[in-house]
């Protein structure tokens, strides 16, 4: 872990959940890869603004804070790296990238983001939650204590799979980057619509999948708390691949 001051003096790197700030993960694949890290920055700089924090870095500013960091590391170092803006700092960390393309186990979390197009580190209820599940096999599934339908989870976008036809929540989510990058290749080969599913409408979809930086693609095994459990690998296994070449390319 490493943070910065406002006047580029190292400091320590603080509980980033229940402080106000934004945030971005982004991976890290062999020989200091980083797929899509401009798109990372930008949404970074975006959510900064949405939430009016009060000190924000010139770009420049944060990629050279970013690019420091990694040089800490050699070429074989792999993983996901949290580049943090609070109100006063920058701050980095990383952690083993244990969680792509693992079957994850979903848990109900009603729950509404305050600023849904921003990644805020000051969203305890959400992210601190994490803390009490094994990521890497097991996730939050965001459900609107309202409207009941499932929107995201904790750290993907959720795809729901009927056949050769997919649902992806578009409205009061963060689309994150690698759907972003993603959906145009998936448009090739299925039929996509946007919306969110009612709880009670999970039986009409044969498998869900998770999509984002640090699960990749990975299949949602089950909702025993809606008594939905997975039909089967088809889809997943035509998506992983998609996303596989895509970020294949993305390192060459």
């Amino acid at each position: 872990m490493q943070a910065w001051t406002t006047a580029g003096q190292p400091e320590t790197h603080p509980e980033p959940w229940g402080r106000p700030g934004a945030f971005t993960t982004f991976r890290v694949f062999p020989k200091r890869k980083t797929p899509f890290l401009p798109q990372h920055l930008d949404r970074l700089l975006d959510s900064a603004r949405r939430l009016n924090l009060p000190w924000i870095p010139a770009p420049d500013e944060l990629l050279a804070r970013t690019t420091e960091y990694l040089n800490g590391y050699g070429d074989e170092f792999t993983g996901l790296v949290r580049l943090c803006l609070f109100e006063d700092l920058i701050g980095l960390s990383d952690r083993p990238a244990n969680s792509d393309g693992n079957p994850v186990e979903g848990w109900l979390l009603h729950h509404r983001r305050p600023e849904p197009l921003a990644k805020s580190t000051a969203d305890k209820d959400l992210y601190g939650a994490l803390s009490e599940l094994e990521v890497e096999k097991e996730d939050w599934v965001i459900i609107d204590p309202k409207d009941n339908d499932l929107r995201e989870t904790a750290t993907s976008n959720l795809i729901f799979c009927s056949g050769n036809e997919l649902l992806i929540p578009e409205k009061f989510i963060l689309q994150g980057i690698v759907l972003r990058q993603l959906l145009p290749l998936l448009a090739s080969e299925f039929s996509i619509t946007r919306g969110a599913p009612k709880d009670s409408d999970l039986s009409d979809f044969d498998e869900i999948l998770l999509c984002g930086t640090g699960r990749g693609v990975a299949p949602v095994t089950g909702l025993s708390e809606l008594g939905w459990n997975s039909g089967g690998n088809e889809i997943f296994n035509r998506v992983r691949q998609i996303y596989d070449s895509l970020i294949e390319q993305a390192c060459a």
